[in-house]
């Protein structure tokens, strides 16, 4: 079990990575009209510690250093993601709350991975993740385009 726990988290990082290295996403098809605006300094800032948060998640050797150290990265995101949103909302309602369904998405493939790690409950978080990533990079962009 320890050699496919280690294949599966193989598989979860380059879910990561895959995510993280994504130039689209569905985040941004919508209310690109809002990107001629001028996003507030907390909205910016917040965007700048989300796309460090992210870049870290992205970074994690969760064969090297563990599911410990996924765990961690995961927390720091949710809580910049947490941020962020509010931070964001007000110019991009419909985006923040795209991706929030893609955190609690991640979150319920994390819980059911926990409750019974398999092949197909961890292919399930990376695949979670993978569309998290992707979307939330989007919206940063977007969000960044305006700072």
């Amino acid at each position: 079990m320890n050699r496919c726990a280690a294949v599966v988290l193989t598989v979860v990082a380059g879910a990561v990575l895959t995510g993280c290295s994504s130039d689209g996403g569905t985040a941004s098809s919508a209310g690109t009209s809002s990107a001629a605006t001028s996003a507030s300094p907390a909205v910016c800032a917040s965007a700048d510690d989300l796309r460090t948060s992210l870049a870290a998640l992205k970074d994690v050797d969760v064969v090297g250093q563990g599911t410990d150290a996924l765990t961690q990265a995961w927390t720091t995101v949710q809580d910049d993601w947490q941020q962020f949103a509010d931070d964001a909302r007000a110019q991009h309602a419909d985006q923040v709350d795209e991706v929030q369904a893609d955190v609690d998405e991640v979150q319920n493939a994390l819980d059911r991975a926990r409750g019974g790690p398999s092949a197909q409950t961890l292919g399930a978080v990376a695949a979670e993740l993978g569309t998290f990533l992707q979307d939330a990079n989007a919206l940063v962009d977007e969000v960044g385009s305006t700072c």
